[in-house]
């Protein structure tokens, strides 16, 4: 009998525990699609943020063609602000998502009031700490190694967002100096600065994307969008530094020329989130539709 007993207790013991894990998993897996989720919200609030910087800087470098998308783009904050407000309980303990939301303060207060270079300071701090705070989600549920030792092909997701941040600090300046009141020699430098970053860092993440033997048939028409498109930007800045006199590059081109090579890259991170989403078990990925927003 006392045999049997401890049987059954070592039974109920080794079942409890099994219950106890099958529940944790459940929990993790629940998290970590829930963070996926986040991160694809706060990827699109960078994006408009980015999209609102290069908008501001143009506008107030002169080039008033960019004030009605530039209104727009800041309504598209404002609606993405408010439903992110719907988790900011998951944000709480992120003092970069804080900061985020004390910079967007300054920026609405200071439009009228900044200086272009102010302004843009500003929105650059902005996007530094949104993508500090996505990168803190990441590193928290492993959404980049995942579960290995050294960033995985599915997790250069977040490289991307980076390389894009390059590309997007580009736009502005860019779009400034070709409306030719930021001619500045320090905008020149620093573009100059940015356009070596992207040629050395963009093009290396897409080539490890496409090498990638499990997900080259998924990228490799998106990864030569990419390229496709960093070449065209790089050659419109190549313009516009060995232009003395003046940008051969109107402004509004050069806005554009930039956001078609930002999209190309973000397609490939929605890919990439999207694979992970679908790994962690959520067969509805229609939140990675901007519509859904």
């Amino acid at each position: 009998m006392i045999w049997m007993l401890l049987i059954a207790i070592v039974l109920l013991s080794t079942l409890a525990v099994c219950r106890l894990r099958h529940v944790r998993k459940r929990e993790e897996t629940k998290q970590r699609r829930q963070a996926i989720a986040h991160i694809f919200l706060l990827r699109q609030l960078l994006e408009q943020l980015q999209r609102h910087r290069g908008l501001s800087f143009g506008v107030m470098s002169g080039e008033h063609a960019l004030e009605a998308r530039r209104w727009s783009v800041h309504q598209q904050l404002l609606r993405l602000l408010r439903n992110i407000g719907h988790y900011e309980a998951s944000l709480y303990w992120y003092d970069s998502w804080h900061q985020t939301r004390d910079l967007w303060q300054k920026i609405e207060a200071g439009f009228d009031h900044h200086t272009a270079a102010h302004l843009l300071l500003l929105h650059n701090q902005m996007t530094a700490s949104l993508l500090q705070t996505i990168e803190a989600l990441a590193s928290r549920f492993d959404l980049v190694c995942l579960g290995r030792l050294a960033p995985q092909a599915e997790g250069i997701w977040l490289e991307l967002l980076h390389n894009i941040e390059l590309v997007g600090q580009s736009r502005a300046l860019g779009t400034g100096i070709a409306a030719n009141r930021q001619n500045l020699p320090i905008w020149r430098d620093r573009l100059q600065i940015l356009s070596a970053q992207i040629q050395e860092q963009a093009y290396a993440a897409l080539a490890r994307l496409i090498s990638d033997p499990e997900l080259r048939d998924l990228v490799s028409s998106s990864v030569r969008e990419a390229e496709d498109a960093l070449d065209i930007l790089l050659d419109r800045i190549r313009s516009i530094l060995e232009s003395q006199k003046g940008p051969k590059v109107h402004s509004v081109e050069f806005f554009q020329v930039a956001t078609r090579a930002i999209s190309a890259q973000l397609q490939l991170v929605d890919l990439l989130l999207g694979r992970l989403a679908l790994g962690s078990g959520l067969l509805d990925t229609n939140f990675l539709n901007a519509d859904q927003v």
